[in-house]
């Protein structure tokens, strides 16, 4: 897990965002199926979904909380941006079919108002919930949009974070044996004696 880790920082240092991010989407699969092995379906194979967004939820979800003060008094109300079963539809839309098509469970219902939500990735932004009322004709409902923006990097870092955070509070040790590799440049510097 450190290789990837790292990989993935090096990759977000040099601005090579979409591998990075591609990268990183993978972490809740192996910390998931890692730290929540009895999460099985009824024939007792992996759940995976299920694995993936409960690590996530568990471990990255709270880089995604946005607080919003709705109460014009002052309070404030958390909104989560993006959770555990939304990176799992980005995770298997992004490495299944090469696009971001996320659809959103839409949280608000509301019997005077349409919603309508949509999800967008981006590129050197910042994570946001973003809402707007479009205003409607006389007699008719109007509709809130609302936007779950994600930064690519900042969700690659995130993602990053919470591994090795849950790795060092939990002792566990997740390793990719058969990802072993023989480092021919990091050998040849050894007899580099320039």
């Amino acid at each position: 897990m450190k290789l990837l880790v790292e990989s993935i920082r090096n990759a977000v240092e040099k601005g090579c965002l979409i591998p990075a991010l591609m990268s990183s989407l993978t972490i809740p699969d192996a910390m998931g199926q890692r730290l929540y092995p009895d999460l099985v379906l009824d024939n007792g194979k992996r759940a995976a979904g299920r694995q993936y967004a409960k690590w996530f939820d568990s471990w990255a979800a709270n880089d995604f909380l946005f607080s919003d003060d709705l109460s014009n008094e002052g309070e404030t109300t958390p909104s989560q941006i993006f959770n555990g079963k939304m990176c799992w539809k980005l995770r298997c839309s992004l490495l299944h079919s090469g696009d971001y098509d996320v659809p959103v469970d839409a949280p608000e219902k509301d019997e005077n108002f349409d919603y309508n939500y949509k999800f967008e990735l981006v590129l050197h932004g910042c994570n946001a919930l973003c809402s707007s009322w479009l205003s409607s004709k006389s007699g008719a409902r109007a509709t809130k949009s609302v936007t779950f923006r994600v930064d690519v990097s900042s969700l690659a870092s995130s993602l990053c974070d919470a591994a090795e955070v849950c790795l060092k509070e939990t002792g566990e040790t997740v390793s990719y044996p058969n990802l072993e590799l023989f480092d021919v440049a990091a050998w040849a510097d050894r007899f580099n004696t320039r």
